[in-house]
C-alpha cells in the first residue's frame, strides 16, 4: 500500500493540477487510486472523480481520530492513497498548524511532497523549500515538484539532487491543464470535462510515478472500528439532487446517511424529480441555473411535511428570492427568507454549532463551514434550530425551520453531529 500527501507553499500553487496528474498516470498503470482532500473543500474533490470522488479529511470537524478513521475506511481494497493539501502546508486554524496540512500529514503519519511554482525563482527555491522541510522536525518532507517549470529547471534540480533532495517533476505551464475559477473556487469536474487521460499523459511525461511509489510505501495502522448498517429505515428513500447546481457533499455524509435509508441521487437540471420519503440539498450553484421545476417540486414535498435537510446552496433554492447582479429569481418559497449576492465574501472559515430548537436532523453540538457570497434577510418570525460562532442567516442564528424543513448556511460534517432518525 502507498499513501503521499501533495502540499503547496501556498494557495494556488497548483496543488489540485499535481495531485490529479499523478493520480491519472496511476490509473492508467492499473492501481486502484482513493484521492482525499484536507480541509472543507467541496470542489477539488470532485476533479478526482475519474477514479473515485475525494474524501474530505478535515482535522477540526472531524477530529483526530475522524481522520485516521475516514482514511482507513476508504483506503480498503485501494493500491494508492493521495492526499491534496489545502492552502499553505502549514495554514491552520486561526493562525495555527491545526487542521493544517501539516497536521494531517502527522496524524496519518504520512511522507509530504511539496509543490513549488517556480516562476521568477532559481536558488530562492532550494531555500523556500528548506524553509518548508525544516520548520517541523516531526513532518517528513520527502521532496519536491517544480510547477511552471522551464529547461532551466532541470539545473536547479542538479542542485536539489546534489544536496540529496528529491524533484519528483518539472511540470511546464500546459493550457490543457488549465481549469477556469469563480467566486467559490474551481469550476466542478463535470463543468470542465477534462479528458483524464490527457492528465496521465502529463502525469507520465514529467513526473516520476517510480520514484513517488518508492517514497511512499505505508503500513496500515489505523484499525479504528465502525459500522455500516442500516437502522430503522428500512425501504426508506433519501432523494440527493447531484449535478452541476448541486453538487456539495462530503463522501463521508453520503455514507453515514446510508445508515438511514436508500440514497437516490437524480438531476433537476435534466428534469429528474424522484419522489422520496426525505431529502438532503447540497450546496452548489443555484443561482446559476432555472431551477424552476425543481423548486416547484420540492415546495410541494416540503409543504407535504417530508423531512428536507439543506445546506448554502440547498438553503438558497428553498428562500423566497435570489437578487443577483440587479436580477431577481424566484426560488421555491418554502422558507421566509430572502437571499442578496453581493460581489464581497460574506463568510468563510469553520463554525462551531449548537441545536437550541427541536428538528429532524440533529441534536447536541456539531462542527462545520460557511462559505458564501451571498446575505440572507429573513423575516422577523423565522425560527432558528442553531446557534453557531459564525455568521448564519442572522446574527449567529442558523438553521431556519419550517414544517419538517430545516436548512441554513452551515455545512455540517456528520461526523461531528448527533444525528436524529432523519427519515
Amino acid at each position: 500500500m502507498h499513501a503521499f500527501v501533495i502540499a503547496g507553499t501556498h494557495s494556488g500553487v497548483g496543488k489540485t493540477t499535481v495531485a490529479v496528474c499523478i493520480a491519472a498516470a496511476l490509473k492508467k498503470r492499473g492501481y486502484k487510486v482513493q484521492p482525499y482532500k484536507v480541509g472543507p473543500d467541496f470542489i477539488d474533490p470532485s476533479h478526482y472523480s475519474f477514479c473515485d470522488w475525494a474524501v474530505n479529511l478535515d482535522a477540526f470537524m472531524m477530529g483526530e481520530d475522524g481522520v485516521r478513521r475516514s482514511f482507513s475506511k476508504w483506503m480498503e481494497n485501494k493500491d494508492v492513497g493521495i492526499v491534496e493539501g489545502v492552502m499553505g502546508l502549514f495554514d491552520g486554524y486561526k493562525l495555527s498548524e491545526f487542521a493544517s496540512t501539516a497536521h494531517v500529514a502527522k496524524i496519518l503519519n504520512l511522507p509530504v511532497i511539496l509543490v513549488i511554482d517556480v516562476k521568477g525563482m532559481s536558488l530562492s527555491t532550494l531555500a523556500l523549500f528548506e524553509g518548508y522541510k525544516n520548520f517541523d522536525d516531526k513532518l517528513n518532507v520527502v521532496g519536491v515538484v517544480f510547477n511552471g517549470g522551464t529547461a532551466f529547471h532541470e539545473k536547479l534540480k542538479r542542485v536539489f539532487e546534489n544536496k540529496g533532495y528529491n524533484v519528483f517533476g518539472i511540470l511546464p505551464r500546459i493550457g490543457d491543464l488549465e481549469i477556469k475559477s469563480r467566486h467559490l473556487g474551481l469550476h466542478l469536474s463535470m463543468e470542465s470535462r477534462k479528458d483524464w487521460k490527457v492528465f496521465a499523459e502529463v502525469g507520465e511525461n514529467y513526473f516520476e510515478i517510480d520514484k513517488i511509489l518508492e517514497v511512499s510505501k505505508i503500513k496500515n495502522a489505523f484499525k479504528t472500528e465502525y459500522t455500516k448498517s442500516k437502522i430503522e429505515a428500512k425501504n426508506k428513500k433519501i432523494g440527493i439532487p447531484f449535478d452541476e447546481a448541486f453538487a456539495f457533499y462530503y463522501k463521508d455524509n453520503l455514507e453515514i446517511l446510508a445508515n438511514f435509508g436508500d440514497l437516490i441521487f437524480f438531476s433537476p437540471l435534466k428534469g429528474e424529480m424522484v419522489d422520496c420519503d426525505a431529502y438532503y440539498i447540497g450546496g452548489g450553484y443555484p443561482e446559476l441555473y432555472n431551477l424552476n421545476k425543481f423548486s416547484r417540486f420540492i415546495r410541494k414535498e416540503a409543504l407535504s411535511e417530508k423531512p428536507i435537510y439543506a445546506e448554502c446552496g440547498g438553503m438558497m433554492l428553498l428562500a423566497r428570492k435570489i437578487e443577483i447582479e440587479g436580477k431577481t429569481k424566484k426560488m421555491a418559497g418554502v422558507l421566509d427568507v430572502d437571499i442578496v449576492f453581493t460581489k464581497k465574501l460574506q463568510a468563510l472559515g469553520y463554525v462551531n454549532g449548537e441545536v437550541i430548537f427541536k428538528n429532524p436532523f440533529f441534536a447536541g453540538i456539531f462542527k462545520g463551514h460557511e462559505f458564501h457570497y451571498s446575505y440572507a434577510l429573513p423575516d422577523e418570525d423565522v425560527r432558528f434550530a442553531f446557534k453557531v460562532d459564525g455568521k448564519g442567516i442572522k446574527d449567529g442564528y442558523d438553521g431556519a425551520i419550517v414544517y419538517n424543513t430545516l436548512a441554513g448556511y452551515s455545512h455540517i460534517h456528520f461526523y461531528s453531529a448527533q444525528l436524529r432518525k432523519f427519515v
